[in-house]
């Protein structure tokens, strides 16, 4: 089977344990699917990174500008050349068969457009809401449908809506991109079958006070989220734009 994943993670990488973090990420992939994986694009906030993943496949971009968590995930983007594009965050571990269960999905499926795994210790992904039957459930709901620690789809949806909205540098961005898709009548669904783990607010306590999780800083880009698609044209009556064209 051919390669068909570019896999893109943010990273932060400021010692040895945040360094690891990242790094298992990226080996659960190779472990997992490396047959699958193109390229996995690592995008590094410290200027000072000197570290080696050792894997072949992984390319280090370290932008020059502030970190953006759209803007740096754009900058990875516009490399990208396998049929689909994967964006986990980097405390993220992917299991045995989930790229696998993405491929067969899309091979067979035609009409879905971008799919996010299921990690069963988050509470939304419970038996509760998911149960064990290994099939695809469509929606936008965030948190449920969207979840905001992996998303996977066709590297065309973006000829579609553009690259991501960079005004999100870190919250609400998983928020925009499940209503883009729904605007777009682009399918979206969450697979009870691909599998991850992941270490919520992993990298969080090394991270610049204003991508905290705290009230002020995720309230603006609320307000944000909110101008954009209830006041702004031509989201707030129906209609869609693109923020930038996506050169395939």
């Amino acid at each position: 089977m051919k390669s068909k994943f570019d896999i893109i993670i943010l990273s932060l990488a400021t010692d040895d344990l945040s360094f690891n973090t990242t790094k298992k990420c990226v080996d659960s992939y190779i472990t997992t699917a490396n047959e699958l994986v193109n390229k996995i694009y690592v995008v590094e906030s410290n200027k000072s990174f000197d570290q080696n993943y050792n894997q072949p496949k992984v390319e280090v971009i370290i932008p020059q500008e502030e970190f953006c968590y759209n803007k740096f995930y754009n900058i990875a983007l516009e490399k990208c050349k396998a049929e689909f594009v994967m964006g986990p965050n980097n405390d993220l571990i992917v299991h045995a068969g989930c790229l696998q269960t993405l491929a067969e999905e899309f091979d067979t499926n035609p009409e879905i457009q971008s799919i996010c795994p299921i990690d069963r210790n988050w509470g939304k992904h419970s038996k509760i809401y998911f149960p064990n039957d290994d099939k695809l459930y469509y929606g936008y709901d965030v948190s449920l449908h969207m979840y905001g620690g992996i998303f996977c789809c066709r590297r065309s949806v973006f000829n579609t809506i553009g690259f991501l909205d960079e005004r999100f540098y870190f919250f609400y961005q998983d928020n925009d991109y499940a209503c883009c898709l729904q605007r777009c009548n682009l399918l979206h669904g969450a697979h009870t079958k691909a599998r991850v783990s992941h270490q919520c607010g992993g990298s969080n306590r090394i991270a610049p006070k204003k991508f905290q999780y705290l009230p002020k800083n995720m309230n603006t880009q609320g307000d944000i989220f909110a101008n954009k698609w209830y006041n702004e044209e031509p989201f707030m009556s129906g209609g869609y734009k693109q923020f930038k064209s996506y050169p395939l």
